[in-house]
């Protein structure tokens, strides 16, 4: 009988030891398994000099968990995810630079960036705020199908006058590129781009622009709203490109 008791007990003893045994090599594994995720997690970064020095992030060569790959290039972000590039699907759908991203020239906020997208339907939009804060807010540029607004106090979009964008070929499952940029001027904001890449816009006469926008100054990061649309890259520049008009 002792003998008997003895057998049971070494064998529930070796029982429990490799029960255990296997709770930590699968704990071991799960812990490796996320650190290979969050490693291998990133998008390609490469600096651009034309026009201007500048930080190209391409969305298109992301890897790993979508936040997890736009933390380690520099964004926070909130309801997107990776598929041929960074996709949102509504206004919550929301990225910004972690780091201040103002282009350099005079002592009020400057900041520049090129864009590169595709809209998914007619209703798609695109909130490109410039500079902006960690909740979205400040001046910048609303990119619809064929057109673009100018982005003031509060979120609000209105169209440009002086000049106003020509309208484009629907970017409706077509790549487009703008180059945007906005100017701290007095307290209100310069607004004004190019419906091409920045190292083929003439610097020197903006294809849409208003001045005098009433605009929050508050931030200092690039922000974008994504509603049903991807965006394949995103260059921020550290100096200006626009040399049309007053700089202070």
């Amino acid at each position: 009988m002792k003998f008997v008791k003895l057998f049971l007990f070494s064998i529930i003893a070796l029982s429990v030891f490799n029960c255990a045994e296997l709770f930590q090599n699968d704990k071991k594994d799960n812990n490796d398994a996320l650190f290979a995720l969050l490693l291998n997690a990133g998008c390609t970064v490469t600096d651009v000099s034309s026009p201007v020095n500048g930080r190209k992030i391409d969305f298109t060569s992301c890897r790993g968990d979508a936040n997890a790959a736009l933390a380690g290039s520099g964004f926070s972000s909130s309801s997107v995810s990776l598929s041929g590039g960074l996709v949102g699907t509504g206004s919550s759908s929301t990225v910004y630079s972690t780091a201040s991203s103002l282009s350099s020239l005079g002592g009020d906020k400057k900041a520049s960036i090129e864009i590169v997208y595709v809209l998914s339907q007619g209703d798609s939009s695109i909130d490109a705020i410039l500079p902006s804060t960690t909740n979205l807010s400040g001046p910048g540029f609303h990119i619809m199908p064929t057109s673009v607004n100018k982005l003031s106090v509060l979120g609000s979009n209105s169209a440009f006058g002086n000049p106003a964008p020509t309208p484009w070929a629907s970017s409706v499952s077509a790549e487009k590129t703008l180059c945007l940029e906005v100017h701290e001027e007095s307290g209100a904001a310069h607004v004004f781009g190019w419906a091409m890449s920045c190292a083929t816009a003439d610097r020197n006469a903006y294809q849409f622009s208003d001045d005098g926008v009433t605009a929050n100054f508050g931030g200092d990061r690039i922000g974008l709203r994504i509603d049903k649309a991807t965006i394949k890259s995103i260059t921020i520049y550290t100096t200006t490109i626009g040399t049309a008009g007053s700089f202070q």
